[in-house]
């Protein structure tokens, strides 16, 4: 247990930064890049690693989005999401379902993220995409402690995992759900992160691993063919930016809600020049929840895969929306909000960047915790349910198709100031990913530390369960949220209900910044203004289970 008893939650160096959600994932990394790897073969390394410490998080049945920034400060989105069965039989769902099943086969999605590894690697990388394989490989066969995160999902699932043969006889012992401390063994995934490693992704995307699930989802119900599988692509495109208070915030476009984040954050910035840095824990709280719901009513309106909806990005990132966004937020007019599919734990994000000036915001999931509740035997891959994102009703631009991708919460974050990165963000949060993302940006706005930004209390609009359908008005606080905060929410129209300290009920986060300050880890707090040299400073989330490493 000393992995997660004594893990450093920040940390500062000269060379490179990484943080992860897991410590044996940050390691891991850590290890690549005191061997000379990148920051892109550090992110595949603790990628391929939370597969095995976090499957209720991630998977090699999953999907994965990632920005990837290079030494000439030029930042490409990779978008390794899935689509649906192109036999999907549409109309029998709609006449069967009023929302998209959450578990089982039917909302399985072509998983991305094995692809979206073999990019990156060829792409970006400096070593195969097999070397970063190798130590979840390993601790896949020789066992890993479980982490009190992954031991508190599986109790809190325990009832849907126990219906299918393939999680009992991975994370059940004596009839019960391990616990944490308690060894988990995964050789068949073992197995398979072997087979990807002699075959790249070409195992799954018409090999032999395809072949099991496709097998294994036929037998539940699911359209899903190895055609499906073989013609899954990887798309690469130019990221999205606007700016917060002169530091340029990128992130992805397409299906992806980081589109939304951004909207919100440059509504955020015309408040912030009319009222002064904002205040997102007191006097603000209220502006930048009304202006956060306006976003996510868009998103809902329009955010879907572009091949089949025409989203109107420009007027979204425009001047003009941004002035009339946050005008109604600062006079305190009422947001329409949609009812929605409450957000779940289901998402890990790796940060990194290396000495070079290589930077990458890696996000990977299986959507729901634990995802469509299968897991194949043969191949001991858990299966995720991304297309539980897809809408049933034919007016929506996110409405149900056979060869499409649904509407991804997944939304990786760069920063980049005078034309130079500066800064990885990764979020957990589902459909709140965007509202951590903001919280954290103000408050690195505001001169915090980035452990500070990642640790202080926070808030989130909706909760984090998935497959509950309820009104979007509901803002859940972290006990320590002030109380001139939560006032200030509640005067802007929201209902609030209070959460413990330190709840992942508020997602996750992960960030790598260049600062300037003095070496060594600073406490919770302020960013020395001392004129001391640029370093890195990594910081990672204390809701999680993982560590902050920089050198």
């Amino acid at each position: 247990m000393s992995a997660f008893s004594e893990r450093p939650l920040a940390a500062k160096g000269g060379e490179w930064a990484v943080a992860t959600p897991h410590a044996v994932a940050s390691e891991v990394a850590a290890e690549v890049l005191r061997g000379g790897g990148n920051a892109v073969d550090a992110a595949l390394a603790a990628a391929a690693m939370l597969t095995v410490v976090y499957p209720n998080q991630c998977s090699v049945g999953g999907d994965l989005l990632a920005l990837v920034g290079t030494p000439d400060g030029e930042v490409h989105f990779v978008n390794a999401s899935g689509r649906s069965p192109r036999a999907i039989d549409v109309a029998a769902l709609t006449a069967a379902y009023d929302l998209m099943p959450v578990l089982g086969a039917l909302p399985v999605t072509v998983p991305g993220a094995v692809a979206g590894w073999g990019t990156l690697a060829e792409k970006w990388g400096t070593r195969p995409l097999a070397s970063a394989l190798a130590p979840a490989e390993a601790a896949a066969r020789e066992g890993v402690a479980v982490a009190p995160g992954l031991a508190g999902d599986l109790a809190r699932e325990s009832g849907n995992l126990a219906r299918d043969p393939g999680m009992l006889g991975v994370f059940f012992a004596d009839g019960d759900t391990l616990a944490a401390g308690q060894t988990l063994r995964q050789p068949h995934l073992a197995r398979s992160l072997a087979h990807l490693a002699a075959e790249g992704p070409a195992a799954l995307y018409g090999g032999e691993l395809g072949a099991s699930l496709v097998k294994l989802l036929a037998g539940r119900g699911s359209a899903m063919t190895e055609e499906d599988l073989a013609g899954h692509t990887v798309e690469l495109s130019r990221a999205l930016a606007v700016e917060y208070d002169g530091v340029e915030y990128l992130s992805a476009g397409g299906n992806s809600q980081g589109l939304y984040f951004l909207q919100g954050l440059k509504a955020l910035d015309v408040a912030r020049a009319a009222r002064g840095p904002l205040d997102p824990l007191g006097r603000d709280a209220g502006v930048v929840a009304s202006v956060l719901a306006w976003a996510a009513g868009d998103r809902d309106r329009h955010c879907a895969d572009p091949e089949w909806a025409d989203i109107p990005v420009e007027y979204l990132l425009s001047d003009a929306y941004a002035q009339h966004i946050a005008e109604h937020a600062m006079a305190g007019s009422a947001v329409e909000l949609l009812a929605q599919r409450k957000a779940s734990g289901d998402t890990v994000a790796v940060v990194a960047a290396d000495a070079d000036g290589n930077w990458i915001s890696l996000i990977q999931s299986v959507f729901h915790g634990f995802g469509a509740a299968l897991l194949d035997p043969a191949t001991g891959i858990v299966l995720h349910n991304r297309g539980a994102s897809f809408s049933l009703d034919p007016a929506s631009p996110n409405r149900l198709a056979g060869g499409k991708r649904p509407l991804h919460t997944l939304m990786p974050v760069l920063v980049r100031e005078g034309g130079r990165l500066v800064g990885a963000h990764g979020a957990m949060g589902g459909r709140a990913q965007p509202q951590v993302h903001t919280h954290m940006a103000l408050q690195l706005a505001a001169g915090s530390s980035p452990e500070h930004a990642v640790s202080v209390s926070r808030w989130v609009l909706g909760a984090m369960e998935a497959g509950v359908t309820e009104g979007a008005g509901v803002v859940s606080t972290e006990r320590d949220v002030p109380s001139a905060g939560v006032h200030a929410i509640e005067g802007a129209g929201f209902t609030t209900r209070s959460l413990g300290a330190d709840d992942d009920g508020v997602g996750h986060g992960q960030l790598v910044r260049r600062v300037r300050g003095v070496r060594g880890v600073q406490p919770v707090g302020q960013v020395p203004g001392d004129g001391g040299r640029p370093h890195l400073a990594a910081a990672t989330d204390p809701r999680a289970d993982g560590s902050a490493v920089a050198g």
